[in-house]
């Protein structure tokens, strides 16, 4: 009977699923293309009112593929993990692991839960340089740690442990930290977003609905929005902004995008110093990828580093931005393999 390995991606906008043979995911130190899975799907996550009806759609539509054999799997989910079991931040989904197993008549213990960070960050172990987009080599420390930060739906946050063979991520919730304002452009932005909630985060800016935030806050004094009617749906909003940006080099977009760097920027220099991060600091998430023209820069590296004592430190480090959107995926899968091998990931 074969054994498969079945990967999740779990998001507030999609979720990505993967099957993938054992075999496949063998790492053996080299650097070439990462493993494909057998077979992939994406699904609305809005949609569907839990992730065991996703998971049941997927795996009807591969029967003949699966058919009984033997599933090991593993979901990062979009949430703070406690107990095999997760309420998703940005969702309205309790996952549960034994109740995956039980839903599937899978064996005890075959279903593992992590957060989306920790599956993204063991993905960077097989996504190979071609998944990687480096915006400064730097000085890259061979026992350092290094750490993840990675805008999307949300913000995500990881730390890295240097594993020596492989990067080993530690789940971290530091994107709901409290925002500091460092201009005076900014302070008058925390102050607009005081309006909105009592408290301000590093997610509430550095997000798709951030994107929003900061358009509205910069356009706020014009008697009308200049490229949106007030009917147009707040979550098709982001995405207009940042094509008007890229695309159009529309005024009001390109501001927008400029701050969101300038706070990226702000975000993954104070990460960077939390942990010590001098293996390097990785940019992930849905965003960064999409505008990597914002974030190519000297301003947005010299961003990084404006930390008053530690820039020259900081001015060292290695900064890449994650550019294969399978690597969250990748990263489930790579977990689920080790940890029915029995080998680093457990």
């Amino acid at each position: 009977m074969e054994h498969w390995i079945l990967a999740g991606d779990v998001g507030g906008t999609k979720t990505a699923v993967g099957l993938y043979r054992p075999v496949d995911l063998r790492r053996d130190g080299s650097i070439g293309d990462p493993p494909s899975p057998a077979v992939h799907k994406r699904y609305r996550s809005i949609d569907y009112d839990g992730l065991v009806p996703i998971i049941r759609d997927f795996l009807l539509e591969h029967r003949g593929l699966v058919g009984n054999g033997v599933v090991t799997a593993t979901f990062g989910v979009a949430g703070p993990v406690l107990g095999n079991r997760s309420e998703t931040t940005n969702l309205p989904w309790i996952i549960d692991a034994q109740e995956m197993e039980s839903s599937f008549g899978w064996e005890k213990g075959s279903v593992h839960l992590v957060n989306d960070l920790v599956a993204m960050g063991w993905g960077i172990n097989l996504v190979g340089q071609s998944g990687i987009l480096s915006l400064r080599k730097g000085i890259r420390d061979p026992t350092g740690n290094s750490v993840l930060v990675a805008p999307g739906t949300g913000l995500g946050e990881a730390l890295l442990l240097n594993g020596g063979a492989v990067l080993r991520p530690i789940p971290s919730e530091g994107g709901h930290s409290d925002w500091a304002p460092v201009t005076r452009l900014q302070l008058q932005l925390l102050e607009y977003l005081w309006t909105i909630y009592p408290h301000v985060s590093s997610e509430r800016l550095l997000s798709g609905p951030g994107i929003l935030h900061l358009y509205r806050f910069l356009i706020r004094d014009l008697p009308e929005d200049p490229l949106f009617s007030p009917t147009m749906p707040d979550e098709s909003l982001p995405e207009l902004i940042t094509h008007a940006a890229l695309v159009e080099n529309n005024r009001y977009a390109c501001d927008t995008l400029e701050l969101f760097a300038e706070i990226l920027a702000q975000e993954v220099g104070n990460m960077a110093l939390k942990v010590l991060a001098t293996g390097g600091v990785y940019i992930g998430g849905g965003i960064p990828g999409k505008i990597r023209t914002f974030l190519q820069t000297e301003v947005f590296l010299k961003r990084i580093s404006e930390k008053g004592r530690y820039a020259e430190l900081l001015g060292k480090i290695p900064v890449s931005v994650l550019i294969n959107e399978e690597t969250p995926l990748l990263g489930a899968a790579f977990e689920a393999w080790t940890r029915h091998s029995g080998t680093m990931a457990g």
